[in-house]
């Protein structure tokens, strides 16, 4: 009798029976079963969860890849183990040998990902393609996998070197450069929360690989001490997964990795019934007894996190109802003395025009010789007089027209006015006072239009006195532009107020329009700024339909102010 027939003999000696559904056999132990399907399916769960739930991330994609790796392997390895044809044994188990190294990577870049949240480099993939050629050239050659043995029963595959070594060398290398990279990125730029959080993943990630590899590992060591029954035991190696996805539960429920939290409760909810659906198909009392020590086992951890989770959800829900209780009674009283502010700067400022009045009124009378012939520096004297309380009056009036604004008291008259002509009024009035200063006031319009608008043409002046002032006190030396032009299309008139002074940078051209803002280097030129006039002068913009804005090309480029107002048409 040759060979082929003995194994033929052999074969229908043992009396295998064929799988149903291809991976179902009443040979394969139910502890197969279960260390194979929960572990798949829980991690389906988990992935699909977080899939759906920030599909766009990288890590998510890295995540799913890992759910469909380990299901094929998990799936193909069934077959291997239910299966009593050879042809059919010796293709899934060359596939295993694609499978497992890409799900090291996979895990590889995941957690890379995380820890570093970024994308990996394109250096990453090259070197994990060249740890995948040696395996990708030989894995269809004899180097792989040599044959095949029936011999006592037995259905094991001759592995060549590429599966017996090589695999688990590249394997150990993926591990090696996980922790390896990992640690370095950590301890150099992790923050100490997110330290604890990479931690965790790179611990329970490299716990998953190991113990992937420890199956084969001791399956191999203890087959001349037990026989076929040392790979029943070696399948232990596939609860990795569930002791990996804890650790990523534990980071979404303790620290919201992946920002959602929600995603651990549903997980330990679906695991749990998946582990409790299993115990419906166990005969075996003692298999039974395995599946409840583990689920025990991992649900106790579990379930511990997700209650002290809770537990501190619930604190911090009361603590911020507490704050918020406080910070409503904070915000009233903040409202009563903001209305007390408001009331005492309204009093005050009114107290303090009346002998500023009297003071310009006695100045300007000294000034143009009503009380006689002053001498030459009494007259000098009385002249920073006069300039000290304008300005001191122009302060008072900035701070009652912000305590009318926020009260709510501000009253405006609106008509029909030409704005253009305001604007080259303005221009007058202002031209000797800048002059004074070595500036030269220009004005200059293009209207394809008349420049009606509707609105109080008072405060519409002392918007625009309120720019020049700025453009003046902000501007050394050169001109000051007043530009009045409009937008048929917009239907918008605009008066732009363009100065040669200091500028400002593109970060503060909004601040600037805050109560008491002023540009970082306006004290270098002027000193006596209140940093309300441009305050005043957007909120009354605002509440006649206007907007008032500013542009700059930098410090030392001068600004532009823009008043603009909806024409009337």
């Amino acid at each position: 009798m040759d060979a082929l027939q003995l194994i033929q003999k052999d074969t229908m000696e043992c009396l295998w029976e064929a799988p149903r559904y291809i991976i179902f056999s009443i040979e394969v132990d139910p502890l197969v079963y279960y260390s194979h399907l929960f572990p798949a399916m829980a991690i389906l769960i988990l992935s699909s969860l977080l899939f759906f739930r920030k599909r766009n991330s990288f890590v998510s994609k890295y995540f799913v890849s890992i759910s469909i790796l380990f299901t094929l392997y998990a799936f193909f390895d069934l077959i291997v183990w239910a299966s009593i044809n050879p042809s059919a044994i010796m293709f899934f188990w060359s596939l295993l040998i694609y499978i497992e190294p890409l799900l090291y990577l996979a895990t590889l870049f995941l957690v890379l990902t995380y820890i570093k949240q970024k994308e990996v480099s394109e250096y990453h993939f090259i070197a994990a393609g060249l740890i995948m050629l040696p395996i990708i050239i030989l894995g269809p050659t004899h180097l792989n996998l040599a044959g095949f043995d029936y011999s006592d029963c037995w259905r094991l595959v001759v592995e060549g070197p590429l599966a017996a070594t090589y695999v688990y060398l590249a394997e150990f290398l993926i591990v090696a450069w996980l922790v390896i990279e990992s640690i370095v990125h950590i301890f150099r730029k992790g923050e100490p929360t997110r330290k604890k959080q990479s931690l965790f993943m790179l611990t329970g990630s490299v716990l998953f690989l190991l113990a992937l590899s420890s199956g084969n590992v001791f399956g191999t060591l203890l087959q001349g001490v037990m026989g076929e029954g040392s790979w029943v035991i070696s399948q232990y190696g596939f609860f990795g997964m569930p002791l990996f996805l804890g650790f990523v539960l534990y980071l979404i429920v303790q620290f919201e990795a992946f920002q959602t939290k929600l995603i651990g409760a549903n997980a330990l909810t679906g695991s749990l019934w998946v582990l409790l659906a299993a115990l419906l198909f166990i005969n075996d009392i003692a298999t039974a007894r395995t599946v409840i020590i583990v689920t025990l086992i991992l649900f106790t951890g579990l379930g511990y996190l997700l209650i002290k989770s809770v537990r501190q959800e619930v604190k911090h829900r009361e603590e911020i109802e507490q704050l918020a209780h406080k910070l409503k009674k904070a915000n009233k009283r903040l409202k009563v003395l903001d209305q007390m502010k408001s009331e005492f700067v309204s009093i005050a400022s009114h107290q303090l025009r009346s002998p500023l009045t009297s003071i310009r009124g006695y100045a300007s009378m000294l000034s143009e010789g009503s009380y006689g012939k002053l001498p030459i520096k009494a007259a000098e004297a009385i002249e920073r007089i006069s300039d000290s309380s304008s300005y001191m009056a122009s302060s008072i009036e900035d701070y009652l027209n912000v305590s009318r604004i926020e009260s709510g008291n501000m009253k405006y008259e609106l008509s029909d006015f030409n704005l253009k002509d305001e604007a080259e009024h303005v221009a007058d009035d202002k031209r000797q006072e800048a002059m004074k200063k070595g500036l030269l006031i220009t004005f200059r319009s293009d209207l394809d239009k008349h420049g009606i608008v509707n609105a109080d043409i008072g405060k519409t002046r002392q918007i625009l006195h309120n720019l020049v002032n700025n453009a003046i006190k902000y501007t050394p030396r050169g001109t000051i532009t007043i530009y009045a032009h409009n937008d048929s299309k917009k239907k918008m008139m605009y008066v732009d107020i363009i100065d040669s002074g200091i500028g400002m940078k593109a970060e503060e051209l909004d601040n600037i329009f805050g109560k008491f803002e002023r540009a970082h280097n306006a004290n270098q030129t002027n000193v006596t700024g209140t940093g309300l006039g441009l305050f005043v002068a957007r909120m009354m913009a605002r509440q006649m339909k206007g907007e008032v804005t500013a542009f700059s090309d930098g410090v030392g480029h001068g600004s532009t102010f823009r008043l603009e107002m909806p024409l009337q048409m």
